[in-house]
């Protein structure tokens, strides 16, 4: 059997989202952009979830993250951002490439921007030489800080700060749901913050795929433009929008379920012997810094993968692993054990080179 934890989007659908699907795929409805009353449903819930005006139903949520900062920021200004996050790392280079932005890092700790750095940044203004800036950005949880759900003040400090300057806060949340279980508040509360925020839907929700960009109507009629320019348009949209749906209705509160899954794997691997600390994982994913060369890691994850376990690396010496609900809780006891003893064999040079 194969334990595949390289992504919570492998999280399999469940059978109502399936059935929606089909029923939805049965008769489609609506001509237009926005037409499909699944998607208009699916938009209208979220934007309540949010608490934003708005919404929009978008294939992925790094083109959902792109059309925030196409609505939002004018070509040649600048967004500040950490340096560490998907945006800046995982994106393509979007912004700069199709939205004319420069991105510029802000010094950040585990995804919690430099309150000090960020304010000196805003306040220089901008002149013939330096550009204005145009977004702020903030991701939780914070994929390379290991799922970090962003202080709540953070977020409510960074955007103060951001709209004194009239600067507006775009948040990628991704996976805000498991944010807003973590820290046991309404996804409203996490949002409320931002300007615009965005998050996906077929990752811990577990539906098949789509995102969400929810932020003032003026911003979404933006990026409903940039949608369509960039052949994110999707017609008909129902089938896709009507798992969404059951996604946001049904699968919210189980996250817990992910979020205690990975705690109980780092537990189970710490007493292998692995180099984790438990107390560090607070939502569903698992950093394990092993500080290995990248030679004798890629030799891990065979190991592992030959096991019947799949990881993938995430940086120098390190690989994540990303509990779902695909991942069955008892089976966690046999993921840690191939997880170890692969860690070993490796390490200790039993696998030949």
């Amino acid at each position: 059997m194969i334990h595949d934890l390289r992504s919570d989007f492998l999280s399999p659908a469940t059978p109502s989202m399936v059935a929606a699907m089909e029923d939805a795929a049965r008769h489609p409805e609506g001509f237009g952009l926005r037409d499909d009353p699944h998607q208009r449903a699916l938009e209208a819930h979220a934007a309540e979830m949010l608490g934003k005006d708005d919404a929009l139903f978008v294939p992925t949520c790094t083109m959902a993250n792109l059309l925030a900062a196409l609505a939002q920021a004018e070509r040649g200004t600048t967004v500040l951002a950490d340096p560490e996050s998907h945006c800046v790392l995982s994106e393509a280079g979007g912004l700069g490439a199709i939205g004319g932005l420069m991105v510029r890092a802000v010094p950040a700790h585990r995804g919690v921007l430099d309150e000090t750095a960020l304010s000196a940044v805003l306040a220089e203004g901008s002149d013939t030489q330096r550009p204005p800036v145009g977004l702020v950005v903030l991701e939780t949880t914070h994929n390379r800080a290991g799922g970090r759900p962003l202080p709540i003040e953070h977020l409510v400090a960074v955007g103060t700060l951001a709209a004194r300057h009239g600067v507006p806060l775009h948040l990628d949340g991704a996976r805000l749901f498991n944010a807003a279980v973590a820290q046991g508040v309404p996804a409203a509360t996490v949002a409320g913050p931002a300007t615009s925020v965005t998050i996906s839907l077929n990752k811990g929700l577990s539906a098949p795929s789509g995102a969400i960009l929810a932020g003032p109507g003026a911003v979404i009629e933006k990026a409903l433009v940039w949608r369509q320019r960039l052949g994110g348009g999707m017609r008909p949209a129902g089938a896709l929008a009507a798992a969404g749906l059951v996604a946001l209705d049904t699968m919210v509160t189980r996250l817990a379920h992910d979020h205690t899954a990975a705690r109980a794997l780092a537990e189970a691997l710490l007493v292998r012997g692995l180099p984790v600390d438990p107390l560090a994982v607070e939502t569903n994913i698992l950093l394990i810094d092993a500080g290995l060369t990248a030679p004798v890691l890629a030799q891990w994850l065979a190991a592992m993968a030959e096991g019947g376990v799949l990881a993938i690396p995430f940086g120098a010496g390190r690989i994540r692993l990303v509990t779902h609900r695909g991942i069955a809780p008892d089976a966690l006891p046999a993921i840690a054990g191939i997880i170890a003893d692969a860690f070993h064999r490796t390490s200790s040079g039993a696998i030949a080179k």
